[in-house]
């Protein structure tokens, strides 16, 4: 399905592959209701996160490097 990639790690956190705290782990089964209760357009997102990966740091150690979007 297009949505796992979103999913992922959501459900390795429940899964216990990902150790977190409860509170994380109560985020990722609420963010995982969302998928029953709203459309999500999983090509409206890649647009998204494509603009994001293309925008650089421009100031620091990260200088001139992209931003690096992490799972979470």
């Amino acid at each position: 399905m297009e949505n796992d990639k979103y999913k992922e790690y959501a459900i390795k956190v429940l899964n216990g592959e990902i150790t977190t705290c409860n509170y994380v782990k109560q985020a990722c089964k609420r963010y995982l209701s969302f998928f029953e209760k709203y459309d999500f357009r999983s090509d409206k997102i890649d647009k998204v996160v494509n603009f994001i990966r293309r925008l650089k740091h421009f100031t620091g150690a990260h200088n001139g490097k992209p931003f690096e979007l992490l799972p979470y």
